[in-house]
């Protein structure tokens, strides 16, 4: 069998047709680095994709639906018999529909795309029990929680009692769970068990329910700074990836929960979010280094004074003895020097006011912006990850590079494929020339 890097890439009993059983993919390393990490993205090379024509436009939903339906019955097969085919022709069917800008922007196809994920990552572990870990559930938790920490973030400029609201909460959090468990909390640290993990995420639970509950009562900024306090730590899932047995991926409900009670949340609150940036807008002064300077230059002034007027002190050396010469000069580079730090030090000082009010302007026309239209910006941008993650559950050029025949074939099929999902929008245009 063909090899690469040291290690067998399918090792089959005997020569099978392409839709017999293959025990593994993969195999050990021997005496070599091990295999690229899963994680790391995969080029989309549509030279590879596609043997004629030009790249394929974005996808209709009709075309996402195609290859979608075609993903989950490749999907199927594998279920039913894994086979080193199957195999390569799902990862490059994922390949090139991630490299296609897909419709991926509802609930319905997220969820599908994360079902999806999740069964061929059963698949996987069957067919490379060696390979590197390939997590993509865990992976759209991430980008929910960075996505709730940018939101935050942002509001937090126009809002910051925002941050002493998010202190309070950790603080509570830290002593609900000595109480609960008896232990003191660590972020980091020791697996924490099932009761722990419990703890955490009820807490952050009732946490944000409440708040939303407030908000929607009242409807105030101090209302509202809870809730926005309460999203980071809420989204965050880390303490809840490691289990005594082992790595925990979270289950395709429990993402889609999570991202279904987001953005509800976003839903209610981005009215008065957009509110409160245009009020902080309108009330941030844009600060320019005229308007900085003279406070700070007085600020600076009874150290920078003291020693000018020594340096003018200094008599120039001609007007004194030879041999005093030296210990003058050395005396005016030290108070030169120390001069000159303090003016470094003072024009610091004064652009660093200026550039914290353009920052803090900036920020704030970006909460703005982030608002607006967001559910939609958030969809778009979960469905593109949701579609990324499936190729990565190889290093796709480890299997190119090696070019077996399963690959060959899986790679031919999966270009016919392509073509005839092409050639069917192409097909309703040359219907309407005359």
């Amino acid at each position: 069998m063909p090899r690469h890097r040291g290690r067998t890439v399918v090792e089959q009993t005997a020569p099978a047709p392409h839709h017999a059983p293959a025990t593994r993919l993969g195999g050990a390393p021997s005496g070599r680095a091990g295999p690229r990490p899963a994680a790391e993205t995969p080029r989309h090379d549509w030279a590879d994709a596609q043997s004629e024509g030009d790249p394929m436009d974005a996808l209709t939903d009709h075309e996402t639906e195609v290859i979608l339906q075609r993903l989950e019955t490749v999907a199927a097969e594998l279920e039913h018999a894994p086979s080193a085919y199957t195999f390569y022709l799902w990862v490059l069917l994922a390949e090139t529909f991630a490299g296609t800008r897909p419709a991926v922007a509802t609930l319905a196809a997220i969820r599908r795309c994360v079902t999806l994920a999740h069964r061929m990552r059963a698949i996987r572990a069957v067919l490379l029990p060696d390979a590197s870990p390939w997590n993509p559930l865990t992976a759209l938790g991430d980008l929910l929680h960075a996505e709730a920490t940018r939101l935050t973030t942002l509001y937090g400029v126009a809002r910051p009692a925002c941050r002493t609201r998010g202190r309070e909460l950790r603080q509570a959090l830290h002593a609900a769970f000595t109480q609960a468990t008896g232990k003191v909390y660590q972020t980091y640290g020791p697996v924490k068990t099932a009761k722990e993990r419990t703890t955490i995420t009820a807490f952050w639970d009732e946490a944000l329910r409440t708040a939303v509950a407030q908000f929607q009562a009242t409807g105030t900024a101090e209302t509202l700074d809870a809730v926005l306090a309460c999203l980071p730590a809420w989204t965050d899932r880390h303490h809840a990836r490691w289990s005594t047995r082992g790595w925990r991926e979270p289950a395709p409900p429990e993402v889609m929960q999570r991202l279904t009670a987001y953005l509800q949340v976003c839903e209610a609150c981005l009215g008065t979010i957009a509110e409160v940036a245009a009020a902080a807008m309108a009330d941030a002064p844009v600060v320019e280094r005229a308007q900085v300077a003279p406070a700070v230059e007085q600020a600076y002034a009874a150290q920078i004074n003291p020693l000018r007027a020594q340096l003018s002190a200094l008599p120039p050396p001609r007007e004194v003895p030879k041999a005093q010469q030296a210990q003058l000069r050395k005396d005016r580079a030290q108070l030169q020097h120390a001069l000159d730090e303090l003016l470094r030090t003072q024009e610091a000082a004064i652009t660093r006011q200026v550039k914290q009010s353009a920052n803090a302007r900036h920020k704030l026309a970006t909460l703005g912006k982030t608002v607006q239209g967001y559910p939609a910006t958030l969809l778009r941008k979960v469905g593109k990850a949701s579609v990324d993650v499936l190729p990565r559950i190889i290093w796709i050029y480890d299997f190119e590079r090696q070019g077996d025949d399963d690959w060959r074939t899986a790679k031919r099929d999966a270009r016919r494929f392509l073509r005839q999902v092409r050639h069917a929008r192409a097909q309703p245009v040359a219907g309407e020339a005359p």
